[in-house]
């Protein structure tokens, strides 16, 4: 900016703008300058939360699940002088490997032994579809044991070993002498050892299942028979011994052959076991199932 001194006259400025427009333009970049400075510290001022403008995006918080209460399990009171034990039931498939059973005298190559492991598997897989727990004597086509006494009582051990609530050996009969073509039917036998679950015998047991056979086969029950065989004397639990049919009698043979019949007797067993599982009290407990049992001596 210029300036010029003027000569001091009376009643006169002392000064004169040489430039008047470039005087007013400085003065205007200094005024806004100024105004520039008021306002940034009127802004400073102000509280710089003002929540009253400003746009709060609130923070979602995830529901809350309440964590359910467990239920308790319930306790089981154990009668005086009994074990809950699970239940088991052992399938004890005759014969097997170089022991053939009874052989059909009217076709070459049929054995005893295959029918007795078909029948124990269609028993398993229909009491596995119930929830009951099976344990196979012999899973496979072999025997346990080359000596016949030997073999007997380790199926009664693989019961006893297992802890098992029922014992159930399935077999084909044969009949020799005068008259074989002419004896045919089913029977069911036991023995009556000492009793395992209050007032329920094994006679009991032979009775429920083979009348249930009967009723799914439509096969003559000649009835139940107390004998003192192998597997039902070294076996500590209830334990029956099914014969299905006679091998040496035609209308037998043919049903031991066919496919139905197989699986009836193996439905009607299946059901007579069950039958009896609600006889001795069988009952569920964290989703399985158990039985009391009489302390042994």
């Amino acid at each position: 900016m210029s300036w010029v001194t003027l000569k001091n006259k009376k009643h006169k400025p002392w000064f004169r703008l040489v430039n008047a427009t470039r005087f007013f333009a400085v003065l205007l970049v200094f005024l806004l300058a100024i105004t520039a400075v008021i306002v940034a510290i009127a802004k400073n001022s102000e509280d710089p939360a003002d929540q009253s403008s400003v746009a709060v995006t609130p923070e979602v918080l995830p529901t809350p699940v309440a964590t359910p209460t467990p239920t308790p399990t319930p306790s089981i009171n154990v009668p005086e002088g009994k074990t809950m034990d699970p239940v088991v039931v052992v399938v004890d498939a005759g014969h097997g490997g170089r022991d053939p059973g009874t052989v059909s005298p009217y076709l070459e190559g049929f054995y005893e032994k295959e029918v007795t492991l078909d029948i124990a598997r269609k028993v398993k897989s229909l009491l596995n579809e119930k929830g009951i727990n099976v344990v196979m004597t012999r899973e496979g086509e072999d025997h346990l044991n080359d000596n016949i006494e030997k073999d007997l009582k380790l199926r009664a051990d693989v019961a006893n070993e297992n802890n098992a609530s029922l014992f159930v050996s399935i077999h084909v009969n044969a009949y020799e002498g005068k008259g074989a073509a002419s004896v045919s039917g089913m029977e069911v036998y036991y023995l009556n050892k000492d009793p395992v679950y209050e007032e329920f015998t094994e006679e009991q047991f032979a009775e429920i299942v083979g009348n249930e056979i009967k009723n799914a086969t439509g096969i003559k029950f000649n009835g139940i028979i107390s004998r003192p065989l192998a597997v039902l004397r070294h076996t500590v639990m209830p334990a029956i011994l099914i014969e299905t049919g006679y091998i040496t009698n035609k209308d037998d043979h043919d049903r031991l052959l066919s496919e139905d019949f197989r699986l009836k007797t193996a439905q009607g067993i299946a059901r007579g076991i069950e039958l009896t599982l609600e006889e001795i009290g069988a009952f569920e407990h964290n989703g399985e199932l158990y039985v009391f049992k009489e302390v042994g001596e």
